[in-house]
């Protein structure tokens, strides 16, 4: 090249001089444009800021019901993407299925005529990295290079095609042609995760083993794209090619902004689809996974109930004390409703006793039957109801339906409804075998088994753990943000592991928090009360300090400003919009039923904490019927 300065320096603005009537001109459509990406991704020209930036925040929905092998290719290398950038921390922003439509002029040979036609197409994926330039890549779902190859190519070609006309629109006469040896620096591959690098013998991509992990995908990066990286790719450079492949695309890349707007979207998708599950069915079991909404139609159907008939008793009844606390502030404003754990009903019925603590399993369950055989000797009317509900049906002991069925009143001359629900794939309580759930009651259960409580991506990960029987599929296209895996705890010692464990979620609540991610919204889930009592011990202690509150101090006197920490047993059946597992039990076969649990109180956006090794453990799980 010459002495003249590289074209960025010759193209001032993107389109129009001002926005203004005013005069002198207040500022350019560039700095419009550069102030509002800046208010979607803070910090995303300052280059010191080494951060990734995903346009948009989440993968588009994936309709169910539809042949989607090619979106879920361009899902799957959206995820490898956006993985590697957070873990590597690139310095990009990465445009996902950016349209464009350029004017082109071609000049016939020995000719000052040109011919002017349209090129459109679609990016599958546009890099802007601020040190390695524009880099665009093509994603094929076919197993074979063959025609699929060939096509991402000339695609590529179209892609690198339609940025050199826009830049040649932008620039002097005189330089078009410096324009054009400038854009045929930036780099396009094809990206084919299904075909092996062996199938696509010398070609030029990014295949199979390439991206079959972040990992991965970093040595393929650091082979193919940072040798070429480009010194003359200036920040005046790396701006313009933001307002052109971003701007027009852009929405908040905040976490608060995403969370919300995923949070919202579920919310209506619950009440859409379960509102068919309202109809007038006094007496039935309902049986479905985490997630299926098991619980909000409980809760819409008692309050229901409640509206229309006000003289009459309604019982809930769950397992879980800080479920039960929940519901019972859910259901303040109605005074025939009671709500109560099994355990409590236990206590209350049988007197003297003030918890179960130290009996054994056989001890417990001849409580229940001492219950069951008492209560039609008792007079109190506090335990006769016209209406009961069970959730966490899964989680009761002994001959407990009995004793549920002597607690409702039912009647031949009045509809008098007694709803039971429980989920067959888990039973958190600690008392040996599933002999709780009878095989009548499962045969005769209404099914839930479309998940529309979590995310495309959280019922992803978590359905590994579940038993392939139930037939759960989701019951959306909503994607939601990916999964993130912080594996990088590697102590010795358990007190190791749990210091390095506590130091990650301290910093990954910092980085939600700098994203404006409101505190309460966020929960951290361990294995057990004792670890999780020491992890809010030293979130509150160290550097940044994180204020904390448990599962019953979240729900009765909730402090906004605190982050929830608990175990996964004590939060079943409670949700938030970001779930931390801190060193979630995948090794340990007993406990298994608990990582399904922890990852299916996740709404939005589910960080898991643990080792590389365990990581490796999870991957290889496969569910035994």
């Amino acid at each position: 090249m010459d002495d003249q300065p590289p074209p960025e320096f010759r193209i001032h603005q993107t389109a129009q001089e001002n926005l203004s009537h005013d005069n002198p001109p207040q500022r350019s459509f560039d700095e419009e444009m550069k102030e509002d990406v800046t208010k979607d991704c803070p910090g995303w020209n300052n280059p010191d800021v080494k951060k990734t930036y995903v346009i948009p925040p989440t993968f588009p929905d994936i309709p169910v019901n539809r042949d989607n092998k090619g979106e879920r290719t361009e899902k799957y290398f959206y995820d490898i993407l956006t993985e590697f950038g957070e873990k590597t921390k690139q310095p990009m922003i990465v445009v996902h299925s950016c349209e464009f439509k350029e004017l082109v002029q071609c000049f016939e040979k020995g000719t000052n005529f040109a011919k002017s036609y349209w090129l459109k197409g679609e990016h599958d994926f546009v890099i802007i990295h601020r040190t390695c330039g524009v880099i665009f890549f093509q994603v094929k779902a076919a197993l074979k290079t063959a025609g699929a190859y060939t096509k991402a190519v000339q695609q590529i070609n179209k892609d690198q095609d339609s940025l050199t006309a826009a830049m040649k629109h932008l620039s002097l006469k005189k330089d078009r042609e410096k324009i054009e040896e400038e854009m045929r620096k930036y780099p396009g591959f094809a990206v084919m995760p299904n075909c092996s690098r062996q199938l696509a013998g010398n070609r030029t991509g990014c295949f199979k083993e390439d991206c079959k992990t972040a990992d991965a995908f970093d040595k393929w990066w650091k082979a193919n794209i940072v040798r070429r990286g480009n010194p003359e790719f200036s920040q005046k450079m790396y701006e313009l090619m933001v307002i052109r492949f971003a701007a027009p695309l852009m929405t908040s890349c905040l976490q608060s902004v995403v969370l919300d707007n995923t949070y919202k979207r579920l919310i209506k998708l619950t009440k859409d689809q379960l509102s068919i599950m309202m109809g007038d069915c006094p007496q039935q079991y309902i049986k479905g996974p985490a997630g299926s909404g098991k619980t909000w139609l409980l809760m819409e159907k008692a309050k229901q109930l409640a509206r229309i008939k006000p003289n009459e008793g309604i019982l809930i009844m769950c397992f879980n004390r800080p479920l039960s606390m929940y519901l019972a502030k859910e259901f303040h404003q109605f005074p025939n409703v009671s709500v109560k754990t099994f355990v409590s009903l236990l206590l209350g019925i049988k007197g003297g006793m003030t918890s179960l603590n130290g009996l054994s399993e056989d001890e417990k369950k001849k409580l229940v039957f001492d219950c069951v055989k008492k209560l039609p000797q008792v007079t109190n009317s506090k335990y006769k109801y016209e209406h009961v509900f069970v959730d966490e049906g899964q989680d009761m002991f002994g001959i407990w339906i009995d004793l549920v069925d002597l607690l409702h009143m039912d009647s031949d001359d009045d509809r008098r409804y007694k709803w039971v629900f429980f989920d067959n794939n888990q039973n958190v309580q600690i008392m040996g075998p599933k002999t709780n759930i009878t095989r009548k009651m499962v045969n005769s259960a209404k099914e839930m088994n479309r998940i529309v409580r979590n995310t495309l991506n959280i019922f992803e990960c978590s359905k590994k753990y579940l038993s392939p029987t139930l037939g759960a599929e989701i019951g959306h296209g909503v994607t939601g943000r990916q999964v993130k895996w912080v594996d990088s705890m590697s102590g010795c010692t358990l007190s190791q592991c749990l210091q390095q464990g506590t130091e990650i979620v301290r910093k990954e609540v910092s980085d939600l928090q700098r994203d404006r991610v409101t505190m309460s919204n966020i929960v951290v889930l361990t294995c057990d009360t004792k670890v999780s009592e020491k992890v809010c011990q030293d979130l509150s202690e160290g550097s940044p300090c994180i204020q904390t509150q448990d599962a019953e101090e979240a729900v009765e006197s909730p402090n906004h400003a605190a982050v929830t920490v608990d175990s996964l047993r004590r939060f079943k059946g409670l949700e938030r919009q970001v779930v931390i597992l801190l060193d979630p039990p995948f090794n340990d076969q007993l406990n298994m039923e608990l990582n399904y649990v922890g990852m299916s109180r996740c709404f939005c956006l589910l960080i898991i904490v643990t080792s590389k090794e365990k990581r490796k453990v999870y991957e290889e799980f496969t569910f035994e019927c």
